[in-house]
Protein backbone atom coordinates (compact mmCIF):
# COMPACT_ATOMS: atom_id res chain seq x y z
CA UNK A 1 0.00 0.00 0.00
CA UNK A 2 1.33 3.51 -0.71
CA UNK A 3 -0.07 6.08 1.16
CA UNK A 4 1.43 8.60 3.68
CA UNK A 5 1.52 6.97 7.42
CA UNK A 6 0.39 8.90 9.77
CA UNK A 7 3.77 11.07 11.47
CA UNK A 8 3.73 10.38 15.29
CA UNK A 9 3.01 13.90 17.14
CA UNK A 10 6.50 14.16 19.31
CA UNK A 11 8.33 13.92 15.99
CA UNK A 12 9.06 16.92 13.62
CA UNK A 13 8.37 16.40 10.19
CA UNK A 14 11.11 16.91 7.86
CA UNK A 15 10.92 18.61 4.51
CA UNK A 16 12.14 17.56 1.71
CA UNK A 17 15.24 18.72 0.55
CA UNK A 18 13.80 19.88 -2.44
CA UNK A 19 11.28 22.53 -0.83
CA UNK A 20 9.68 22.89 2.54
CA UNK A 21 6.91 20.25 3.34
CA UNK A 22 5.11 23.80 3.99
CA UNK A 23 1.95 24.29 6.49
CA UNK A 24 -0.51 25.02 3.30
CA UNK A 25 -4.14 23.26 4.26
CA UNK A 26 -5.03 20.60 2.22
CA UNK A 27 -7.11 21.35 -1.34
CA UNK A 28 -9.48 19.02 -2.71
CA UNK A 29 -11.42 18.64 -5.73
CA UNK A 30 -15.07 17.41 -6.37
CA UNK A 31 -17.70 17.84 -9.05
CA UNK A 32 -15.16 20.08 -11.20
CA UNK A 33 -14.06 21.94 -9.00
CA UNK A 34 -10.96 23.09 -6.85
CA UNK A 35 -11.94 23.74 -2.94
CA UNK A 36 -10.85 23.90 0.95
CA UNK A 37 -10.78 20.09 1.53
CA UNK A 38 -12.41 20.60 5.01
CA UNK A 39 -15.23 21.38 2.36
CA UNK A 40 -15.47 18.68 0.12
CA UNK A 41 -17.94 16.44 0.64
CA UNK A 42 -19.48 12.51 -0.48
CA UNK A 43 -22.84 11.56 -0.41
CA UNK A 44 -23.57 9.36 2.48
CA UNK A 45 -25.25 7.18 0.51
CA UNK A 46 -22.10 6.74 -1.83
CA UNK A 47 -20.98 3.03 -1.08
CA UNK A 48 -17.43 4.36 -1.59
CA UNK A 49 -18.37 5.87 1.92
CA UNK A 50 -20.83 3.02 3.60
CA UNK A 51 -18.60 0.15 2.55
CA UNK A 52 -15.19 1.45 1.53
CA UNK A 53 -15.99 0.48 -2.07
CA UNK A 54 -13.70 2.87 -3.94
CA UNK A 55 -9.78 2.90 -5.39
CA UNK A 56 -6.99 5.37 -4.77
CA UNK A 57 -4.16 6.53 -5.97
CA UNK A 58 -1.39 8.79 -4.41
CA UNK A 59 1.49 10.26 -5.94
CA UNK A 60 4.61 12.73 -4.91
CA UNK A 61 4.50 15.93 -5.74
CA UNK A 62 8.04 18.21 -6.28
CA UNK A 63 7.73 21.38 -7.29
CA UNK A 64 4.06 21.61 -8.36
CA UNK A 65 5.04 18.13 -10.38
CA UNK A 66 4.16 14.61 -9.83
CA UNK A 67 6.28 11.48 -9.89
CA UNK A 68 5.43 7.97 -11.85
CA UNK A 69 1.95 9.61 -12.55
CA UNK A 70 1.70 6.71 -15.44
CA UNK A 71 2.91 3.82 -13.28
CA UNK A 72 0.37 5.01 -11.05
CA UNK A 73 -2.39 5.69 -12.90
CA UNK A 74 -1.51 1.99 -14.78
CA UNK A 75 -1.92 0.23 -11.09
CA UNK A 76 -5.27 2.70 -10.67
CA UNK A 77 -6.66 1.00 -13.82
CA UNK A 78 -5.91 -2.47 -12.34
CA UNK A 79 -7.75 -1.93 -9.08
CA UNK A 80 -10.87 -0.91 -10.97
CA UNK A 81 -10.21 -3.89 -13.41
CA UNK A 82 -9.60 -6.06 -10.37
CA UNK A 83 -12.83 -4.67 -8.48
CA UNK A 84 -14.94 -4.71 -11.45
CA UNK A 85 -14.96 -0.75 -11.47
CA UNK A 86 -14.26 1.47 -14.68
CA UNK A 87 -12.23 5.00 -14.64
CA UNK A 88 -12.34 7.58 -16.31
CA UNK A 89 -9.34 8.57 -17.78
CA UNK A 90 -9.86 12.36 -18.83
CA UNK A 91 -11.51 12.96 -15.43
CA UNK A 92 -8.77 11.78 -13.28
CA UNK A 93 -6.03 13.55 -15.50
CA UNK A 94 -8.20 17.10 -15.09
CA UNK A 95 -8.65 16.38 -11.48
CA UNK A 96 -5.12 15.96 -10.80
CA UNK A 97 -3.95 18.91 -13.39
CA UNK A 98 -6.30 21.26 -11.75
CA UNK A 99 -5.13 20.54 -8.05
CA UNK A 100 -1.39 20.73 -9.23
CA UNK A 101 -2.24 24.28 -10.98
CA UNK A 102 -4.04 25.47 -7.78
CA UNK A 103 -1.35 23.58 -5.30
CA UNK A 104 1.60 25.87 -7.34
CA UNK A 105 5.43 24.59 -7.22
CA UNK A 106 5.12 23.47 -3.81
CA UNK A 107 5.72 19.87 -2.98
CA UNK A 108 3.30 17.60 -1.05
CA UNK A 109 1.37 14.68 -2.52
CA UNK A 110 -2.02 14.48 -4.50
CA UNK A 111 -4.18 11.62 -4.19
CA UNK A 112 -7.33 10.41 -6.72
CA UNK A 113 -10.60 8.64 -5.30
CA UNK A 114 -12.83 6.87 -7.40
CA UNK A 115 -16.05 5.03 -5.05
CA UNK A 116 -18.43 2.41 -6.41
CA UNK A 117 -21.15 5.36 -6.44
CA UNK A 118 -19.70 7.14 -9.21
CA UNK A 119 -17.56 10.06 -7.27
CA UNK A 120 -14.25 11.48 -8.53
CA UNK A 121 -12.66 13.48 -5.36
CA UNK A 122 -8.90 14.35 -5.33
CA UNK A 123 -6.71 15.86 -2.58
CA UNK A 124 -3.35 17.84 -2.15
CA UNK A 125 -1.90 18.50 0.65
CA UNK A 126 1.57 18.45 2.34
CA UNK A 127 3.43 15.36 2.91
CA UNK A 128 5.69 15.17 6.23
CA UNK A 129 7.65 12.36 7.66
CA UNK A 130 9.85 12.37 11.09
CA UNK A 131 13.64 11.68 10.17
CA UNK A 132 13.34 7.89 10.63
CA UNK A 133 10.49 5.34 12.17
CA UNK A 134 10.26 2.17 14.10
CA UNK A 135 8.34 -1.03 13.04
CA UNK A 136 6.16 -2.88 14.83
CA UNK A 137 6.12 -6.61 13.59
CA UNK A 138 2.32 -7.74 13.52
CA UNK A 139 1.40 -11.65 12.16
CA UNK A 140 -1.59 -11.23 10.44
CA UNK A 141 -3.24 -13.48 7.46
CA UNK A 142 -2.85 -11.14 4.77
CA UNK A 143 -4.18 -13.03 1.97
CA UNK A 144 -7.98 -11.81 0.47
CA UNK A 145 -9.65 -11.57 -2.58
CA UNK A 146 -8.61 -8.71 -3.49
CA UNK A 147 -4.93 -8.88 -1.98
CA UNK A 148 -2.47 -6.51 -3.94
CA UNK A 149 -5.68 -4.13 -5.26
CA UNK A 150 -5.09 -0.17 -3.81
CA UNK A 151 -8.87 -0.12 -2.34
CA UNK A 152 -10.18 2.20 0.22
CA UNK A 153 -11.26 -0.54 2.31
CA UNK A 154 -8.54 -0.11 4.90
CA UNK A 155 -9.82 -1.58 8.39
CA UNK A 156 -7.36 -4.78 8.46
CA UNK A 157 -4.60 -2.09 7.44
CA UNK A 158 -5.65 0.13 10.52
CA UNK A 159 -6.23 -2.74 12.74
CA UNK A 160 -2.51 -3.69 11.97
CA UNK A 161 -1.26 0.12 12.52
CA UNK A 162 -2.93 -0.01 16.04
CA UNK A 163 -1.52 -3.45 17.00
CA UNK A 164 1.75 -1.87 16.26
CA UNK A 165 1.72 1.15 17.49
CA UNK A 166 0.48 -0.77 21.08
CA UNK A 167 4.23 -2.45 20.99
CA UNK A 168 5.60 0.68 20.95
CA UNK A 169 6.23 1.58 17.48
CA UNK A 170 5.12 3.67 14.66
CA UNK A 171 4.18 1.79 12.01
CA UNK A 172 3.48 -1.83 11.22
CA UNK A 173 5.30 -4.47 9.26
CA UNK A 174 2.57 -7.64 8.38
CA UNK A 175 3.91 -10.97 8.55
CA UNK A 176 2.19 -13.96 7.70
CA UNK A 177 2.98 -17.23 8.76
CA UNK A 178 6.84 -16.14 9.30
CA UNK A 179 6.77 -14.33 6.07
CA UNK A 180 7.54 -10.66 5.99
CA UNK A 181 4.87 -9.04 3.22
CA UNK A 182 5.08 -5.04 3.82
CA UNK A 183 3.62 -2.52 5.50
CA UNK A 184 -0.05 -1.57 5.48
CA UNK A 185 0.72 1.61 3.88
CA UNK A 186 4.53 0.95 1.68
CA UNK A 187 7.07 -1.51 0.94
CA UNK A 188 9.97 -2.61 3.09
CA UNK A 189 13.47 -2.81 1.74
CA UNK A 190 16.13 -5.22 3.90
CA UNK A 191 20.05 -4.52 3.51
CA UNK A 192 22.50 -7.24 4.68
CA UNK A 193 26.02 -7.55 3.75
CA UNK A 194 25.41 -4.27 1.31
CA UNK A 195 22.42 -6.68 -0.44
CA UNK A 196 19.02 -5.28 -1.25
CA UNK A 197 15.87 -7.55 -1.22
CA UNK A 198 12.35 -6.95 -1.11
CA UNK A 199 9.01 -8.86 -1.16
CA UNK A 200 8.11 -10.17 -4.53
CA UNK A 201 4.51 -9.56 -5.43
CA UNK A 202 4.33 -12.04 -7.93
CA UNK A 203 4.49 -14.55 -5.20
CA UNK A 204 3.08 -12.82 -1.98
CA UNK A 205 -0.37 -10.82 -1.71
CA UNK A 206 1.05 -7.83 -1.98
CA UNK A 207 0.49 -4.20 -3.50
CA UNK A 208 2.65 -4.04 -6.58
CA UNK A 209 4.92 -0.95 -5.34
CA UNK A 210 5.79 2.13 -7.89
CA UNK A 211 8.08 3.13 -5.72
CA UNK A 212 10.16 -0.19 -5.39
CA UNK A 213 10.37 0.05 -9.35
CA UNK A 214 11.47 3.18 -9.18
CA UNK A 215 14.04 2.20 -6.51
CA UNK A 216 15.37 -0.55 -8.50
CA UNK A 217 15.89 1.53 -11.72
CA UNK A 218 19.18 2.75 -9.67
CA UNK A 219 20.06 0.21 -7.44
CA UNK A 220 20.02 -3.65 -7.53
CA UNK A 221 16.83 -5.11 -5.63
CA UNK A 222 16.52 -8.57 -5.15
CA UNK A 223 12.64 -9.82 -5.17
CA UNK A 224 12.57 -12.55 -2.48
CA UNK A 225 10.60 -14.01 -0.04
CA UNK A 226 11.75 -12.81 3.12
CA UNK A 227 11.56 -14.60 6.56
CA UNK A 228 11.21 -12.98 10.01
CA UNK A 229 14.61 -14.01 10.55
CA UNK A 230 16.02 -12.39 7.25
CA UNK A 231 14.81 -9.17 8.68
CA UNK A 232 16.17 -9.30 12.14
CA UNK A 233 19.19 -9.92 10.58
CA UNK A 234 19.17 -7.53 8.42
CA UNK A 235 21.81 -4.62 9.29
CA UNK A 236 19.43 -1.88 7.64
CA UNK A 237 15.48 -1.45 7.10
CA UNK A 238 13.81 1.06 4.71
CA UNK A 239 10.43 1.58 3.76
CA UNK A 240 9.12 3.26 0.79
CA UNK A 241 5.80 4.87 -0.69
CA UNK A 242 5.03 7.26 -2.86
CA UNK A 243 4.89 9.96 -0.33
CA UNK A 244 8.25 8.29 1.72
CA UNK A 245 10.97 8.37 -0.43
CA UNK A 246 13.37 5.58 1.33
CA UNK A 247 12.29 5.95 4.70
CA UNK A 248 14.45 4.73 7.51
CA UNK A 249 13.84 2.66 9.95
CA UNK A 250 15.62 2.95 13.15
CA UNK A 251 14.04 0.03 15.22
CA UNK A 252 11.50 -3.10 15.90
CA UNK A 253 9.41 -4.07 18.18
CA UNK A 254 8.20 -7.73 18.23
CA UNK A 255 5.01 -9.20 19.60
CA UNK A 256 6.75 -11.07 22.62
CA UNK A 257 7.97 -7.39 23.32
CA UNK A 258 11.39 -7.51 22.06
CA UNK A 259 12.78 -4.52 20.29
CA UNK A 260 15.82 -4.74 17.71
CA UNK A 261 17.66 -1.40 16.82
CA UNK A 262 19.16 -0.65 13.77
CA UNK A 263 21.39 2.49 12.89
CA UNK A 264 19.27 4.79 10.87
CA UNK A 265 20.13 5.90 8.36
CA UNK A 266 22.60 2.91 7.72
CA UNK A 267 25.65 3.83 4.58
CA UNK A 268 23.58 1.79 2.32
CA UNK A 269 20.35 3.61 3.33
CA UNK A 270 22.37 6.82 2.56
CA UNK A 271 23.43 5.43 -0.63
CA UNK A 272 19.83 4.18 -1.93
CA UNK A 273 18.00 7.89 -0.81
CA UNK A 274 20.92 9.63 -2.73
CA UNK A 275 20.21 7.98 -5.94
CA UNK A 276 16.12 7.73 -5.80
CA UNK A 277 15.97 11.58 -4.75
CA UNK A 278 18.48 12.07 -8.04
CA UNK A 279 16.41 9.94 -10.10
CA UNK A 280 12.88 11.84 -8.70
CA UNK A 281 14.53 15.00 -9.73
CA UNK A 282 15.24 14.01 -13.15
CA UNK A 283 11.71 12.14 -13.84
CA UNK A 284 9.46 14.64 -12.62
CA UNK A 285 6.74 14.56 -14.95
CA UNK A 286 5.72 17.28 -17.34
CA UNK A 287 3.85 20.03 -15.55
CA UNK A 288 0.11 20.68 -15.88
CA UNK A 289 -0.80 23.46 -18.64
CA UNK A 290 -1.98 26.11 -18.33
Amino acid sequence: METTTPVPTTTAAVPSEHGSAGSSAPLAWADGHVLPARDATVPLTDEGFLRGDAIFEAMLVRHGRTHALEPHLARLHRSAAAVEMTVDDHAVRRAIGDLLRAWGERDGAVRVILTRGGALRGLIGPAEWPPSISLGVVEAPWRTAISGVKTLSYAANQWAVRQARALGADDALIVDGGIVHELPTGAVVLIRDGVCSTPDPDRLPILTSVSVAALREVADVALVEPRLEDLLAADEVVVLSATRPCLPVHGLHLPDGGRHDLIAPGPVTQQLRTALEAHIASTLDEPPSR
